[in-house]
Protein backbone atom coordinates (compact mmCIF):
# COMPACT_ATOMS: atom_id res chain seq x y z
CA UNK A 1 0.00 0.00 0.00
CA UNK A 2 1.31 3.46 -1.18
CA UNK A 3 2.15 5.30 1.79
CA UNK A 4 -0.30 8.52 2.85
CA UNK A 5 1.88 11.23 2.41
CA UNK A 6 -0.40 13.34 4.49
CA UNK A 7 -0.13 11.09 7.74
CA UNK A 8 3.27 13.01 7.99
CA UNK A 9 2.20 16.08 8.53
CA UNK A 10 2.22 17.97 11.64
CA UNK A 11 -0.50 19.68 14.26
CA UNK A 12 2.55 22.24 15.24
CA UNK A 13 1.32 25.86 13.91
CA UNK A 14 3.64 26.77 10.64
CA UNK A 15 4.08 29.93 12.65
CA UNK A 16 6.29 28.20 15.36
CA UNK A 17 9.30 30.00 16.37
CA UNK A 18 11.72 26.89 16.01
CA UNK A 19 13.68 27.64 13.26
CA UNK A 20 17.78 28.43 12.84
CA UNK A 21 19.73 29.28 10.49
CA UNK A 22 23.69 30.69 9.57
CA UNK A 23 24.91 32.19 7.22
CA UNK A 24 28.14 32.94 5.33
CA UNK A 25 29.34 35.56 2.54
CA UNK A 26 29.96 33.01 0.25
CA UNK A 27 30.76 29.18 -0.98
CA UNK A 28 33.94 29.04 0.25
CA UNK A 29 33.75 30.90 3.39
CA UNK A 30 33.95 28.64 7.05
CA UNK A 31 33.50 31.63 9.29
CA UNK A 32 29.67 32.83 9.71
CA UNK A 33 29.01 36.00 8.80
CA UNK A 34 25.27 35.97 10.68
CA UNK A 35 23.15 33.88 12.66
CA UNK A 36 19.37 33.59 13.70
CA UNK A 37 17.62 32.01 15.90
CA UNK A 38 13.87 30.80 16.51
CA UNK A 39 12.87 32.24 13.46
CA UNK A 40 9.09 30.78 12.11
CA UNK A 41 9.49 28.90 8.26
CA UNK A 42 8.30 32.28 6.36
CA UNK A 43 11.52 33.94 8.04
CA UNK A 44 13.40 31.35 7.19
CA UNK A 45 12.42 31.73 3.24
CA UNK A 46 12.38 35.17 3.31
CA UNK A 47 15.93 35.66 3.89
CA UNK A 48 16.64 32.59 1.58
CA UNK A 49 14.56 32.88 -1.48
CA UNK A 50 12.18 35.84 -1.04
CA UNK A 51 9.00 36.67 -2.73
CA UNK A 52 10.22 39.69 -4.14
CA UNK A 53 13.14 38.52 -6.52
CA UNK A 54 15.82 36.95 -6.79
CA UNK A 55 19.51 38.24 -6.44
CA UNK A 56 21.75 38.42 -9.64
CA UNK A 57 25.40 37.95 -9.31
CA UNK A 58 28.33 38.11 -12.13
CA UNK A 59 30.26 35.18 -10.26
CA UNK A 60 29.11 32.35 -7.48
CA UNK A 61 31.34 33.35 -4.93
CA UNK A 62 29.55 36.67 -4.55
CA UNK A 63 26.48 34.63 -3.93
CA UNK A 64 25.87 34.65 0.09
CA UNK A 65 25.17 30.59 1.37
CA UNK A 66 23.60 29.16 4.74
CA UNK A 67 23.26 26.20 6.50
CA UNK A 68 20.03 24.97 8.31
CA UNK A 69 21.43 25.23 12.00
CA UNK A 70 23.07 27.36 14.51
CA UNK A 71 26.63 26.38 15.00
CA UNK A 72 28.59 25.44 18.10
CA UNK A 73 32.25 27.19 19.50
CA UNK A 74 34.38 23.84 19.08
CA UNK A 75 38.40 23.85 17.88
CA UNK A 76 38.66 25.02 14.46
CA UNK A 77 39.66 22.33 11.70
CA UNK A 78 41.27 21.98 8.70
CA UNK A 79 42.64 25.15 6.81
CA UNK A 80 40.75 27.12 9.46
CA UNK A 81 42.63 25.90 12.44
CA UNK A 82 45.65 26.30 10.32
CA UNK A 83 45.00 30.20 9.99
CA UNK A 84 43.98 30.00 13.79
CA UNK A 85 46.21 27.52 15.41
CA UNK A 86 45.28 26.19 18.72
CA UNK A 87 42.09 28.53 18.88
CA UNK A 88 38.35 27.55 18.84
CA UNK A 89 35.06 29.27 17.21
CA UNK A 90 32.36 28.94 14.99
CA UNK A 91 32.90 27.56 11.79
CA UNK A 92 31.28 25.30 8.97
CA UNK A 93 32.42 22.07 9.91
CA UNK A 94 30.84 18.51 11.17
CA UNK A 95 32.25 19.33 13.83
CA UNK A 96 30.68 22.32 15.07
CA UNK A 97 26.96 21.66 13.57
CA UNK A 98 23.80 21.74 16.40
CA UNK A 99 20.66 20.26 15.94
CA UNK A 100 18.59 21.19 12.68
CA UNK A 101 14.80 21.21 12.09
CA UNK A 102 14.51 22.22 8.59
CA UNK A 103 16.30 20.84 4.69
CA UNK A 104 17.56 22.55 1.86
CA UNK A 105 17.25 19.94 -0.53
CA UNK A 106 19.29 19.96 -3.79
CA UNK A 107 17.88 17.96 -6.88
CA UNK A 108 20.65 18.87 -9.60
CA UNK A 109 20.22 17.34 -13.09
CA UNK A 110 16.86 16.34 -13.21
CA UNK A 111 14.45 17.02 -16.03
CA UNK A 112 10.85 19.00 -16.38
CA UNK A 113 8.58 16.11 -16.06
CA UNK A 114 10.68 14.93 -12.67
CA UNK A 115 10.06 18.69 -11.16
CA UNK A 116 6.39 18.38 -11.82
CA UNK A 117 5.82 15.05 -10.58
CA UNK A 118 7.85 16.35 -7.04
CA UNK A 119 6.64 18.96 -6.36
CA UNK A 120 2.73 18.04 -7.50
CA UNK A 121 3.31 15.44 -4.94
CA UNK A 122 4.57 17.78 -2.57
CA UNK A 123 1.36 20.18 -3.17
CA UNK A 124 -1.13 17.24 -2.53
CA UNK A 125 0.52 16.32 0.59
CA UNK A 126 -0.46 19.85 2.00
CA UNK A 127 3.48 20.44 2.87
CA UNK A 128 4.57 23.82 3.59
CA UNK A 129 7.50 24.31 1.03
CA UNK A 130 9.50 26.24 -0.73
CA UNK A 131 11.13 25.60 -4.06
CA UNK A 132 13.93 27.71 -6.32
CA UNK A 133 16.22 27.35 -8.99
CA UNK A 134 19.72 27.45 -8.15
CA UNK A 135 22.14 29.36 -9.31
CA UNK A 136 23.33 27.11 -12.09
CA UNK A 137 19.97 26.64 -13.12
CA UNK A 138 19.80 27.60 -17.17
CA UNK A 139 23.31 26.52 -17.92
CA UNK A 140 22.05 23.26 -20.24
CA UNK A 141 18.37 23.30 -21.78
CA UNK A 142 16.11 20.72 -20.28
CA UNK A 143 17.76 20.46 -17.19
CA UNK A 144 16.62 21.14 -14.11
CA UNK A 145 18.69 22.37 -10.91
CA UNK A 146 16.40 23.32 -7.94
CA UNK A 147 16.35 23.45 -3.93
CA UNK A 148 13.59 22.65 -1.80
CA UNK A 149 13.05 24.08 1.46
CA UNK A 150 11.15 21.61 3.79
CA UNK A 151 10.69 21.82 7.68
CA UNK A 152 9.87 19.60 10.61
CA UNK A 153 8.26 20.53 13.70
CA UNK A 154 11.30 20.00 16.09
CA UNK A 155 14.93 19.88 16.01
CA UNK A 156 17.12 16.54 15.26
CA UNK A 157 20.57 16.18 16.21
CA UNK A 158 22.58 15.57 13.47
CA UNK A 159 22.74 12.02 13.26
CA UNK A 160 18.88 11.31 13.50
CA UNK A 161 18.62 14.45 11.20
CA UNK A 162 20.79 12.69 8.19
CA UNK A 163 18.68 9.44 8.93
CA UNK A 164 15.27 11.63 8.32
CA UNK A 165 17.20 13.38 5.29
CA UNK A 166 17.59 9.97 3.48
CA UNK A 167 13.00 8.92 4.31
CA UNK A 168 12.57 12.85 2.75
CA UNK A 169 14.58 11.93 -0.23
CA UNK A 170 12.91 8.31 -0.10
CA UNK A 171 9.04 9.50 0.18
CA UNK A 172 9.04 12.92 -1.43
CA UNK A 173 11.85 13.48 -4.04
CA UNK A 174 12.29 9.67 -5.40
CA UNK A 175 15.61 9.31 -5.09
CA UNK A 176 17.03 11.87 -7.09
CA UNK A 177 18.85 14.45 -4.19
CA UNK A 178 21.99 15.58 -3.76
CA UNK A 179 23.28 13.40 -1.24
CA UNK A 180 25.56 16.29 -0.13
CA UNK A 181 22.72 17.67 1.02
CA UNK A 182 22.67 15.21 3.76
CA UNK A 183 25.00 16.54 5.97
CA UNK A 184 24.07 19.27 8.43
CA UNK A 185 27.69 21.14 7.38
CA UNK A 186 26.29 21.39 3.89
CA UNK A 187 26.09 24.88 2.94
CA UNK A 188 23.67 25.81 0.30
CA UNK A 189 23.03 29.21 -1.80
CA UNK A 190 20.42 31.91 -1.64
CA UNK A 191 18.17 32.21 -4.67
CA UNK A 192 20.50 33.95 -7.16
CA UNK A 193 21.43 33.38 -10.69
CA UNK A 194 23.79 34.85 -12.93
CA UNK A 195 21.71 38.09 -14.87
CA UNK A 196 22.29 35.76 -18.32
CA UNK A 197 19.83 33.21 -16.82
CA UNK A 198 17.38 35.62 -14.98
CA UNK A 199 14.71 34.70 -17.69
CA UNK A 200 14.76 30.92 -16.36
CA UNK A 201 14.60 31.36 -12.60
CA UNK A 202 11.79 30.48 -10.60
CA UNK A 203 10.05 30.28 -7.49
CA UNK A 204 7.21 27.86 -6.06
CA UNK A 205 5.72 28.10 -2.67
CA UNK A 206 3.30 25.59 -1.03
CA UNK A 207 1.96 27.44 2.60
CA UNK A 208 1.00 23.97 3.95
CA UNK A 209 1.89 22.71 7.03
CA UNK A 210 5.05 21.62 9.04
CA UNK A 211 6.51 18.04 8.41
CA UNK A 212 6.22 15.86 11.61
CA UNK A 213 9.71 14.66 13.24
CA UNK A 214 8.26 11.63 14.64
CA UNK A 215 6.27 10.59 12.29
CA UNK A 216 9.51 10.58 9.87
CA UNK A 217 11.78 8.96 12.46
CA UNK A 218 9.49 6.22 12.61
CA UNK A 219 10.10 5.36 8.66
CA UNK A 220 13.57 4.86 9.47
CA UNK A 221 14.95 1.86 8.68
CA UNK A 222 16.44 -0.43 11.27
CA UNK A 223 20.00 -0.04 11.58
CA UNK A 224 22.12 -2.86 10.51
CA UNK A 225 25.13 -4.27 12.22
CA UNK A 226 27.94 -3.08 10.42
CA UNK A 227 30.70 -5.77 9.92
CA UNK A 228 33.49 -5.04 11.41
CA UNK A 229 36.62 -4.42 9.16
CA UNK A 230 39.22 -7.49 8.64
CA UNK A 231 41.72 -5.07 10.18
CA UNK A 232 44.93 -6.01 7.80
CA UNK A 233 48.34 -6.71 8.77
CA UNK A 234 51.07 -4.54 8.26
CA UNK A 235 54.67 -4.94 6.98
CA UNK A 236 57.83 -4.37 8.32
CA UNK A 237 58.74 -1.77 6.12
CA UNK A 238 55.38 0.18 6.57
CA UNK A 239 56.03 -0.34 10.71
CA UNK A 240 59.33 0.96 10.51
CA UNK A 241 59.13 3.25 7.67
CA UNK A 242 58.11 7.37 7.51
CA UNK A 243 54.45 7.35 7.54
CA UNK A 244 54.43 5.44 10.67
CA UNK A 245 57.29 7.51 12.35
CA UNK A 246 55.57 10.82 11.46
CA UNK A 247 51.70 9.19 12.61
CA UNK A 248 54.00 8.13 16.26
CA UNK A 249 55.33 11.87 16.34
CA UNK A 250 52.24 13.48 16.05
CA UNK A 251 49.59 11.79 17.94
CA UNK A 252 45.84 10.75 17.77
CA UNK A 253 44.54 12.89 20.65
CA UNK A 254 43.38 15.80 18.93
CA UNK A 255 41.24 15.92 15.89
CA UNK A 256 43.20 17.52 13.21
CA UNK A 257 46.40 15.69 13.68
CA UNK A 258 44.19 12.21 13.47
CA UNK A 259 42.32 13.26 10.18
CA UNK A 260 45.58 15.06 8.56
CA UNK A 261 47.24 11.30 9.00
CA UNK A 262 44.05 9.65 7.49
CA UNK A 263 44.46 12.02 4.60
CA UNK A 264 48.14 11.27 4.39
CA UNK A 265 47.95 7.78 4.35
CA UNK A 266 45.44 8.32 1.56
CA UNK A 267 47.59 10.41 -0.50
CA UNK A 268 50.49 7.37 0.48
CA UNK A 269 48.36 4.77 -1.02
CA UNK A 270 47.41 7.43 -4.32
CA UNK A 271 51.19 7.97 -4.63
CA UNK A 272 52.39 3.90 -4.43
CA UNK A 273 54.24 5.00 -1.78
CA UNK A 274 52.09 2.38 0.66
CA UNK A 275 49.90 -0.74 -0.53
CA UNK A 276 46.80 -0.64 0.94
CA UNK A 277 46.49 -3.18 3.65
CA UNK A 278 50.03 -1.30 4.85
CA UNK A 279 48.12 2.00 5.13
CA UNK A 280 44.80 0.59 6.26
CA UNK A 281 46.76 -1.18 9.08
CA UNK A 282 48.47 1.63 10.10
CA UNK A 283 45.59 4.17 10.41
CA UNK A 284 43.84 1.75 12.71
CA UNK A 285 47.26 1.54 14.99
CA UNK A 286 47.10 5.24 15.02
CA UNK A 287 43.34 5.07 15.50
CA UNK A 288 44.45 3.14 18.48
CA UNK A 289 46.93 4.56 20.15
CA UNK A 290 45.01 7.87 20.87
CA UNK A 291 43.78 8.85 24.39
CA UNK A 292 40.24 7.34 25.88
CA UNK A 293 39.05 10.60 25.56
CA UNK A 294 40.00 10.68 21.80
CA UNK A 295 38.15 7.49 21.15
CA UNK A 296 35.30 8.50 23.50
CA UNK A 297 33.05 9.09 20.30
CA UNK A 298 34.39 5.99 17.99
CA UNK A 299 31.48 4.17 17.73
CA UNK A 300 29.33 7.42 16.13
CA UNK A 301 29.72 6.54 12.15
CA UNK A 302 31.02 10.68 11.59
CA UNK A 303 34.17 9.36 13.71
CA UNK A 304 34.45 5.43 13.34
CA UNK A 305 37.65 5.02 12.39
CA UNK A 306 36.38 1.76 9.73
CA UNK A 307 33.82 4.13 8.37
CA UNK A 308 36.08 6.81 7.43
CA UNK A 309 38.67 4.64 5.89
CA UNK A 310 35.94 3.16 3.49
CA UNK A 311 34.40 6.42 2.37
CA UNK A 312 36.94 8.99 3.23
CA UNK A 313 37.85 10.38 -0.02
CA UNK A 314 40.67 13.41 0.41
CA UNK A 315 40.09 16.41 -2.33
CA UNK A 316 41.38 19.39 -0.63
CA UNK A 317 44.80 19.30 -2.17
CA UNK A 318 46.76 16.68 -4.75
CA UNK A 319 48.05 13.69 -2.74
CA UNK A 320 51.39 15.29 -2.47
CA UNK A 321 50.87 17.89 -0.66
CA UNK A 322 48.37 15.74 1.98
CA UNK A 323 51.45 13.57 2.72
CA UNK A 324 53.82 16.68 2.86
CA UNK A 325 51.23 17.96 5.61
CA UNK A 326 51.54 14.99 7.69
CA UNK A 327 55.78 15.10 7.37
CA UNK A 328 55.56 19.13 7.94
CA UNK A 329 53.16 18.49 10.71
CA UNK A 330 55.65 15.85 12.68
CA UNK A 331 58.89 17.91 11.99
CA UNK A 332 57.23 20.66 13.87
CA UNK A 333 55.75 18.28 16.37
CA UNK A 334 59.50 17.48 17.34
CA UNK A 335 60.53 20.44 17.02
CA UNK A 336 58.49 21.62 19.85
CA UNK A 337 59.01 18.39 22.58
CA UNK A 338 62.43 19.10 21.98
CA UNK A 339 62.36 22.47 22.51
CA UNK A 340 59.75 22.24 25.60
CA UNK A 341 61.70 19.70 27.31
CA UNK A 342 65.00 22.01 26.95
CA UNK A 343 62.84 24.92 28.16
CA UNK A 344 61.36 22.70 31.29
CA UNK A 345 63.96 20.38 32.27
CA UNK A 346 67.39 21.63 30.33
CA UNK A 347 67.86 18.80 28.81
CA UNK A 348 65.59 15.92 26.85
CA UNK A 349 63.70 13.26 28.68
CA UNK A 350 63.04 10.25 26.66
CA UNK A 351 59.91 12.01 24.48
CA UNK A 352 62.58 14.36 23.47
CA UNK A 353 65.01 12.15 22.07
CA UNK A 354 62.45 10.36 20.20
CA UNK A 355 61.65 13.21 18.42
CA UNK A 356 65.28 14.57 18.22
CA UNK A 357 66.17 10.60 16.56
CA UNK A 358 62.79 12.00 14.40
CA UNK A 359 64.70 14.95 13.04
CA UNK A 360 67.84 13.68 12.47
CA UNK A 361 66.20 10.65 10.36
CA UNK A 362 64.11 12.64 7.93
CA UNK A 363 64.92 16.59 8.80
CA UNK A 364 68.57 16.60 9.49
CA UNK A 365 68.10 20.70 8.81
CA UNK A 366 65.74 21.05 10.94
CA UNK A 367 67.64 18.89 13.37
CA UNK A 368 71.24 20.78 12.43
CA UNK A 369 68.86 24.23 13.60
CA UNK A 370 67.71 22.14 16.70
CA UNK A 371 71.07 21.85 17.75
CA UNK A 372 72.53 24.99 17.40
CA UNK A 373 69.75 25.92 19.45
CA UNK A 374 70.74 23.81 22.21
CA UNK A 375 74.23 25.00 21.94
CA UNK A 376 73.95 28.47 21.86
Amino acid sequence: MALDTRTLLSSTAPSARIFDVTFFRGPFATIPSAEYAGQTASQIIDMIAPEDGLRLAEDKAHVPYFGPCLLKDAPYVGKTAERYPGQLGKQRSASHVTAGAWFAIDLDGTTPEDKARILGRLVASEVLFCAYSTYSHGKSPDEVRMRVLVFMDRALEPLQWADVWHVLNRVFFDGLADVATAKLSQQAGVWATHPEREGVAFRVMNRGALLSADALLALVPPKAERPQRARPKVSGDALTGRYADALATIGADKFAPWMTGLSALKAGVMLGELPEDDAAGLWFAFSDSGSDAAKAHNDDKRYDPAHLWETWEPTAAPAEGLAGKLFASARDAALSACRADVARVGHLTAEGLRAARYLAKYHPRAFDELTSEVQA
